[in-house]
């Protein structure tokens, strides 16, 4: 497929993004790092705050059945999840997150019982949408390149005298 077609389905793909209010501004500053030449580096922070997340979500997760939790812990554990939600732009699940907070604040347990499986929900349709970007990011590098590749050896074959 053709690199502009890719761009376009990539540009596209994140307008969508933003149109449903998945990511937010924020998301545009992870999306400048292609712009400067870090394709790689958008890539790697998405996935690194796919892997903090998911450990994040799993030890509140262990919480969940535990009737002496320790609610200043559990809420650390959110406000981490929220703060790195919000640098990378991930606003359904930065949002999620305060109703987990709230009730850590307020020592509900069953709101934090109730509230924990729409943040993971959140979160698990936000990595499903960000996973997409990647692949989709990591398509246009290869072609890329390729094509860097194919410019390159064209012109040194193009040299070589007779």
């Amino acid at each position: 497929m053709a690199l502009p077609i890719l761009k376009g389905l990539l540009q596209g793909y994140v307008k969508s993004l933003f149109d449903e209010g998945v990511v937010d501004d924020q998301f545009n500053v992870v999306m400048s790092l292609k712009r400067i030449g870090e394709a790689d580096r958008a890539v790697d922070m998405i996935e690194t705050y796919v892997g903090d997340v998911e450990k994040i979500l799993s030890e509140l997760s262990r919480h969940v059945d535990d009737p002496t939790v320790d609610f200043c812990k559990l809420k650390s554990l959110a406000r981490e999840l929220e703060d790195r939600s919000a640098s990378i732009g991930a606003e359904h699940v930065r949002l999620a997150c305060a109703d987990v907070i709230k009730a850590c604040d307020e020592k509900h347990h069953q709101n934090f019982s109730r509230n924990l499986p729409w943040l993971k929900n959140e979160f698990s349709n936000t990595k499903n949408k960000l996973s997409a970007f990647v692949q989709m990011e990591r398509r246009i590098m290869r072609v890329e390149g390729s094509q860097s590749v194919s410019t390159s050896q064209a012109s040194t074959s193009g040299s070589k005298l007779p």
